[in-house]
Formats: C-alpha cells, structure tokens, sequence
C-alpha cells in the first residue's frame, strides 16, 4: 500500500516595511498639502461613473459636484474622512441607478431591478448619515439629574430611562396613574347600561 505524502506547511512571510526608507526622523511620511489634496480629489473621482463618451467638461463637473457634497459634510477626522467618501459614493450610485430606472424602452424587470438598488443605496445613506450622527453626539440627547427627592410612598428610577418615538419623532401615547391605584384590566363584556348612560 502506497504512502501519501505529507503536504508541506504553508510558510508565513514576514511583510515589514522598511522604515528607515520611507519615515523620515519626526515620524511622518513627507506629504504636502497639494498631494494630500489631489488624493482626496481622486478617491472622489474614483467612486463616479464617469463613462468614456462624457465631455471632459461634464466629467470635470460632475467630479467637482461630489466634492462639493464631500466638503458640506465637513469631516472632522479619518473615521469620518472616510465615511464621508462613502456617502459621495453611495450617492452617485443611488442616482445613477435611479438615472437608469428611466431610461426609456427597457423591460420591467431591468427597471425594476434599478429601482431596487437606488432603494436599497438610499436606505444605505440614510444610515451612514445616522452613523456620522451619532459619531459626532448628535441625535440623541442626554440629561443628567442631580438631585432626586423621593417621599414616603413613592416610588424612583434608577438607571437609563429612553423613551421610544414612532417613525415622526413623537413619542407613543403613555398611560399615567398613581402607584396607590394600580389600572384594573378592562372587562371585556361591559354592561350595556354603562354604554347607554354616557
């Protein structure tokens, strides 16, 4: 009976950078504003659909347009850097599938397809809008109690409290009543006397 040979093990290469060569004494990679910049500028470009037959002024126009959605964003740090590059190209998506959506002669199932994803791409900024929110501490509100006086009898809670809002912001109707009188559930067969007095 014939042995099978052991495969060999996968050998782990080591992938470190020379230092030395690329980090100069302070720390950093030597990069000007202008470099720094013209990145930006062509990772935004990156993300559009810029066909071949556009005009180069319409290409020129359409990537400064997504700069400018870039820049109203106002990103403060990488994280949001880089979340702000993601909205631009969510966006440009959502309306090049929406733009495709109308394009006249085509069958049901191409713009309903197009549809679909301009749907689910909106539905995707809408929560990286909400994430950027949230990085930044909006959205959500914060109250801090110093002082709580609770009598004899009443009653406190301790802990985060939130309070949950239907899909406009307002929050569910509550139902109040003192701790003495605790709700009663209401009995299904009510008399017929009571509906006809009030």
């Amino acid at each position: 009976m014939a042995r099978k040979k052991k495969s060999p093990e996968p050998q782990t290469r080591s992938h470190k950078l020379p230092a030395a060569e690329f980090l100069p004494v302070e720390g950093l990679l030597p990069v000007d504003d202008w470099t720094f910049e013209t990145r930006k500028l062509n990772e935004i470009a990156e993300l559009l659909w810029l066909p071949e037959s556009l005009p180069e002024a319409e290409r020129n126009a359409r990537i400064m347009r997504a700069l400018e959605f870039y820049e109203e964003l106002e990103p403060k740090g990488a994280a949001e850097g880089m979340l702000a590059a993601q909205m631009v190209g969510t966006h440009a998506a959502a309306l090049d599938c929406l733009r495709r959506a109308a394009i006249q002669g085509q069958s049901f199932e191409g713009r309903d397809a197009n549809l679909k994803h301009a749907h689910k791409l909106m539905a995707l900024y809408k929560q990286q809008l909400a994430a950027l929110d949230k990085h930044r501490g909006r959205g959500q509100q914060k109250v801090t109690v110093e002082h709580v006086h609770v009598h004899s009898g009443g009653q406190a809670i301790l802990g985060n409290v939130e309070r949950q809002e239907d899909g406009q912001g307002r929050a569910p109707p509550g139902v109040e009543h003192a701790p003495e009188a605790p709700l009663e559930p209401q009995e299904a067969s009510e008399s017929s006397e009571d509906r006809t007095e009030s």
